[in-house]
């Protein structure tokens, strides 16, 4: 399961560049816990950034992580090329001399990252979520924090994490995730509905001005696929991009159900989705998340109105009646295994409140007595979703695939439903107790078998095969190389296009009120001379922040609040105004002190 290297470049060809740096440190293997960590961030100068540029690890290694590596400047850690019958740079956390994780804060992760306008690349790894000593696993692999930070995560394997793979606690931040692989997720003793492959957009999980989720595998995860809250991105940028990925025994959905708003989704292989079949844990969840509709792989319920202050002045809340959330060119399946459980007939309990007094409550799955679908969970489209159409959802040429053939072992999700079932009937695992329950093809959670055992292939007799915009199979298109290579061709220009901006606009400032710095956007849908300068409010230039030829994109500045000769402006209100020529753009945002 090796995955060839797109060629392709989106948006900002420069930051997706994984050619090695002059600069480059070889971090050689050490069997000693910890060198890894004390190794790179030891590795600073005197100003806290990194000395170097790339960090490369020895392929065929295992380095053993006793706590989390923090990352303050840009830099890249990748893994050397490896050869037949070797495996990538594997990174593994350990307990520490006590037995205990040395990981701290939560989410405990590898790599934590930190700064403004900073770059972090993670390219050909292997990281393997299991303590060495089996101790516990980890949380995940990657937490972002600062602001305006670029992400970059590329031909990275992730096994064995227990809750989300990638999580953005950023602000206006910019994520590629492209050709990675993250599978058999541990969740914890009781876990069920929580988890995923990437969580950001908003509200806890950070904001976004980027993201793009393309030739990824996932399997396994038990909550979403991802969890993209609110508006997903900032209000003026590209809709978030998920194309060409392969989600399969996914517990929820490919996405959850309350946000996502800003997002297409095309060319996407959904196998076994809502895999945790009834809302048996609706009640004490709440219906926020186990609505009584809006269970198809689609799902997506209606959105309340924003009416946060703080969000309406930064030009930054959500229009719950224009969503843009797009599915297109998507295929879907339910295995045997999946459709027997999704068969079963509702359950029914009995709750008892304070007062004593009992409520039968009984599953409504996906149906209901308004509902026009009946009880079955496998299926593309549920009443809930169907309403959303005129709020800006919409679906086109998306097709069930009965006769997809996939070539998974079925082992895997009926080990899963087996724990599903030992939850759902007491919300508590009686059996499943602990986190080493999924099917280990060799019984070995410490190693990870590689090349992977699992095979997300399909039929090419299937529909499924040619259902993707250019006649290609959907899904993650490195389980196909040949069709790969095809597709890196067929779409190069499309995705120009698709990521130029198609107006010439100035975003709002962020943050606004500002002390001491603010960062300023905008889009240019063709190159152009451009000035961006800052006056206040009698007009007088303070400062001239950009004046030069740009080409198309998305272009950022940061003002530290100093005029042209470097000294501090006053507390106040103050106008930035970009102009190509022909069209100028003047916004308001206040310094306060």
């Amino acid at each position: 399961m090796i995955k060839a290297i797109s060629s392709r470049v989106l948006i900002i060809a420069s930051l997706m560049s994984f050619v090695l740096a002059q600069d480059t440190m070889m971090v050689a293997w050490s069997g000693t816990p910890g060198y890894l960590e004390s190794t790179i961030m030891g590795d600073t100068l005197a100003d806290g950034t990194q000395a170097h540029d790339v960090y490369l690890l020895e392929s065929n290694k295992v380095y053993l992580q006793l706590s989390e590596i923090n990352l303050y400047s840009s830099c890249e850690i990748a893994g050397a090329a490896y050869g037949e019958g070797e495996h990538p740079a594997t990174i593994q956390p350990i307990g520490g001399s006590e037995g205990t994780s040395q990981f701290t804060g939560w989410p405990q992760n590898n790599f934590k990252t930190y700064g403004m306008h900073q770059t972090y690349k993670f390219h050909n790894l292997l990281m393997n979520g299991v303590y060495a000593d089996e101790i516990d696993a980890l949380f995940g692999v990657l937490a972002t924090y600062g602001e305006s930070n670029t992400i970059v995560v590329d031909h990275v394997t992730s096994v064995h994490n227990s809750v989300i793979t990638y999580f953005n606690f950023g602000a206006a931040e910019r994520w590629h995730l492209t050709n990675n692989t993250a599978v058999q997720y541990t969740s914890y003793p009781g876990g069920m509905y929580f988890g995923g492959f990437f969580w950001g957009g908003g509200g806890w999980g950070g904001t976004l001005k980027e993201l793009l989720v393309q030739n990824n595998t996932i399997e396994g995860a038990h909550g979403e696929g991802m969890v993209l809250w609110d508006n997903t991105i900032i209000n003026g940028y590209n809709d978030a991009r998920v194309n060409h990925n392969t989600f399969v025994n996914i517990i929820n959905w490919p996405k959850f159900y309350r946000g996502g708003n800003n997002s297409v989704w095309t060319n996407n292989l959904f196998v076994n989705m809502v895999s945790g079949p009834q809302t048996h844990n609706s009640h004490g969840q709440g219906p926020s998340l186990n609505h009584p509709g809006g269970h198809g792989y689609m799902a997506t319920l209606s959105q309340s109105e924003c009416t946060d202050s703080l969000l309406l002045a930064l030009g930054r809340c959500w229009d719950n009646n224009d969503r843009e959330i797009h599915y297109n060119n998507n295929a879907w399946h339910a295995t045997d295994e999946m459709l027997a459980l999704f068969e079963m007939e509702p359950w029914c309990w009995d709750v008892t409140d304070t007062n004593d007094v009992v409520t039968t409550y009984c599953d409504t799955m996906i149906g209901g007595p308004q509902s026009t679908f009946d009880y079955n969970q496998a299926r593309w489209m549920d009443d809930s979703t169907a309403a959303q159409a005129v709020n800006g959802v919409t679906e086109t040429n998306n097709v069930n695939a009965p006769a997809l053939g996939f070539n998974l072992d079925p082992i895997y999700v009926t080990t899963q439903i087996g724990r599903t079932m030992d939850w759902l009937d007491n919300k508590v695992h009686d059996t499943y107790t602990d986190r080493w329950w999924a099917h280990q093809n060799d019984d070995n959670w410490i190693v990870v078998e590689w090349p992977l055992p699992l095979d997300f292939t399909y039929s090419t007799a299937s529909v499924a095969y040619t259902q993707s915009e250019y006649g290609l199979p959907v899904g993650d298109l490195n389980h196909w190389p040949d069709a790969l290579a095809q597709w890196e061709t067929l779409s190069a220009d499309e995705d120009d296009a698709t990521y130029t901006p198609k107006t010439f606009a100035l975003s709002q400032n962020y943050p606004n009120p500002f002390n001491p710095t603010t960062e300023i956007s905008f889009t240019m849908d063709k190159a152009s001379d451009i000035s961006l300068t800052i006056y206040n409010m009698l007009g007088q230039k303070v400062r001239v922040l950009e004046n030069a030829l740009l080409n198309a994109g998305t272009h950022s500045y940061t003002w530290d609040g100093q005029d042209e000769l470097g000294q501090s402006v006053s507390t106040g209100v103050y106008l930035y105004t970009l102009t190509n020529g022909s069209q100028t753009i003047s916004k308001k945002m206040a310094l306060m002190k």
